[in-house]
């Protein structure tokens, strides 16, 4: 009877090594055009995506610089002392009380 158990687990352990022998090459084949795909990928591709439009934007695309304009605009006017500008985690400018 253990003999039994014992040949059961070793021919279980054979498969388990084994499995991983069994598997194939894996090679890379792009599906556009553009990058080596089918010649033939090319019309399916450009249709699917003009079928997904332009898509919609939300929110903010680029960052708020108005309050930076305004607070470098006295940098290099040829004033003795230019103020020290901090940008804070908001992105406004600050300009500090005591340097």
């Amino acid at each position: 009877m253990a003999l039994g158990k014992v040949a059961s687990v070793t021919l279980l352990g054979v498969f388990a090594a084994t499995g991983p022998c069994l598997a194939g090459e894996q090679v890379y084949r792009p599906t556009n055009p553009t990058f080596g795909g089918n010649a033939l990928n090319g019309s399916f591709l450009m249709s699917t995506a003009q079928a997904q439009g332009k898509g919609v934007k939300s929110g903010q695309q680029s960052p708020d610089l108005s309050g930076l304009t305004s607070a470098l605009s006295g940098i290099g006017s040829g004033a003795s002392q230019a103020p020290i500008v901090v940008i804070g985690g908001n992105g406004l400018p600050v300009v500090p009380a005591s340097p």
